[in-house]
């Protein structure tokens, strides 16, 4: 596994289109229902420890696996068997389980918002179940993969910290209610760590260190693909360990110190690969633009945690926020504007849907979406800084009209015909994809 080396693509081994649809779908449900919660109980969140309520649990947990997980498990089932020449997890197993997940999801959060913890191991239990579930799949998957590259360390770590978000949840959940653990919330700042810095940082920068030279049919390689996985992992797990023994706050930002560097080198990469795409197959658009700006995020998100661990108020609900409301939407809509579209031409045959559709989205359309993705969350981070509820409420707001307005950018990319003088810009693509660093998910 010498690093993000190219690799061939193996489209006949995708899963049926509506395995990864389901979760994606899942995922932009979550984020609508959060977004109006948030716009609902902004006073109440944004207040002196607002961040332990009931609400502030049961919608950060909603963002966490109704939303980041359940698209990123979608993207997973895809992507996995295609990029390493595997074949797919069995589609009735995987219908199964989104099934589970759906219910546990929303029977865990529906617990946590209405201070039900007395139900909350049950969910808790269900959801560590699924969860161990879903990276079964994704395990035997890469247990069978024919290639690797640098993306699927990514992934096996970052699945290894799902599993332990999840078994950790699944703890806290039954001690809120039996009194198993003598601190349960000693287990919380960790997990949320985990979580954040763990599971969806790397999934994030791995599948973005994937898609990004590709979609951008980019003349230049990640340089630093490798150093990231180490520096975000170590980062990670020091500022893990720093938190269970309480080391002074110097130690737990020191460690902290580790992931804004992986953070920053990531971003550096992603800017790079941007800048060296190629004219005619990457135009200017929301794919290009919304890297960028997620990769920005994620730093800006990163420094916001040397606060966040050193236990300064209240920038741990800063930090947390960034991830769930700032660079993931950002991420997700940037890629998903170009796999959606690929996933729809590939498998699932809908007429007009073509490898470069998301070409016709109108740059001013495109940007716009992700202004309101951009624009909500730093309003919403102005609102938790200044304990300001019409400032968060006038961001949740925002952020929700992004994410209505992506589905309609979706639609327009796969409906009509794709523009003639794009047709030789789709040829390019896929003579790229076979040769480019990984391959479309």
């Amino acid at each position: 596994m010498s690093g993000l080396r190219p690799l061939r693509l193996s489209l006949g081994n995708a899963p049926p289109f509506d395995v990864p649809a389901r979760f994606i779908a899942l995922g932009g449900a979550a984020l609508v229902t959060a977004c109006i919660l948030i716009a609902v109980w902004a006073d109440q969140l944004v207040g002196p420890n607002g961040w332990a309520t009931p609400e502030a649990l049961g919608i950060t947990h909603l963002l966490a696996l109704g939303f980041v997980t359940a698209v990123m498990t979608g993207v997973l089932y895809q992507m996995l068997p295609v990029i390493f020449g595997a074949l797919p997890a069995p589609p009735r197993g995987a219908r199964l389980t989104w099934w589970c997940f759906l219910v546990s999801v929303a029977g865990f959060s529906t617990t946590l918002l209405t201070g039900r913890d007395d139900l909350a191991p049950i969910g808790g239990i269900a959801l560590a179940a699924t969860i161990i579930g879903i990276t079964a799949h994704a395990g035997t998957v890469m247990w069978r993969a024919t290639r690797w590259n640098v993306v699927a360390a990514y992934v096996a770590v970052a699945l290894a910290c799902l599993d332990a978000v999840a078994i950790m949840g699944a703890v806290l959940a039954v001690s809120l209610n039996t009194g198993t653990l003598h601190d349960p919330l000693a287990l919380l700042a960790p997990k949320i760590l985990l979580a954040v810095g763990g599971w969806l940082g790397l999934v994030l920068v791995g599948v973005s260190y994937q898609v990004t030279p590709l979609f951008n049919v980019s003349k230049a390689r990640p340089r630093w693909a490798l150093p990231v996985l180490c520096l975000l992992t170590c980062g990670s797990l020091l500022g893990i360990v720093a938190l269970v023994l309480n080391l002074p706050a110097p130690v737990r930002v020191a460690t902290g110190t580790l992931y804004v560097v992986g953070a920053a080198l990531y971003a550096a990469d992603v800017i790079r690969m941007v800048r060296a795409r190629g004219q005619r197959a990457a135009a200017v658009g929301i794919t290009p633009v919304g890297q960028i700006a997620a990769a920005t995020v994620f730093l800006v998100s990163a420094i916001a945690g040397l606060p966040a661990v050193a236990g300064v108020q209240p920038w741990p609900q800063v930090a947390v926020t960034s991830a769930l409301l700032g660079w993931a939407p950002l991420a997700i809509s940037a890629n998903g504007a170009r796999i959606i579209p690929f996933l729809a031409w590939t498998r699932g045959g809908i007429p007009g849907a073509a490898p470069l559709a998301a070409d016709r989205i109108p740059i001013a359309a495109g940007v716009g979406q992700l202004a309101l993705l951009a624009v909500g969350w730093l309003l919403l981070e102005v609102g938790i800084l200044t304990r300001a509820g019409e400032a968060a409420r006038f961001g949740a707001l925002l952020i929700l009209m992004g994410a209505l307005a992506f589905p309609l950018l979706i639609r327009l990319a796969v409906s009509g015909r794709l523009l003639h003088w794009r047709s030789d810009s789709a040829t390019e693509v896929m003579r790229c994809a076979g040769s480019s660093a990984g391959g479309p998910m």
